[in-house]
């Protein structure tokens, strides 16, 4: 039986998100639920987990949410890999907020 997943992700600014979301989808032991994005540029890193699933052949429930930490000033406002989003169909709306 597949263990269920729910993937929170600041995708976007270092490979280790994107790595660890492509095993997810290649996983057969992974039933992937949902994907929710954080830090800077929220709906940009959606964007980028969008494609990611568009291109393993998936369709997972993707939500944005906070952008600005609680507690800490903010380390990574900028999704710098979203630059490659002209070359790789993605979705581009979410729901707004709606992930922590």
């Amino acid at each position: 039986m597949p263990e269920k997943v729910l993937f929170d992700t600041d995708i976007g600014t270092d490979i280790d998100d994107a790595v660890c979301l492509a095993y997810l989808l290649a996983q057969p032991a992974c039933e992937l639920l949902g994907i929710t994005t954080v830090s800077g540029e929220a709906t940009k890193r959606a964007m980028l987990a969008s494609a990611l699933c568009r291109a393993a052949g998936k369709d997972v429930p993707i939500h944005s949410g906070a952008e600005d930490p609680l507690l800490i000033a903010q380390r990574q406002p900028k999704a710098q890999q979203a630059d490659a989003l002209g070359d790789w169909p993605h979705s581009s709306t979410f729901p707004q907020g709606s992930a922590v």
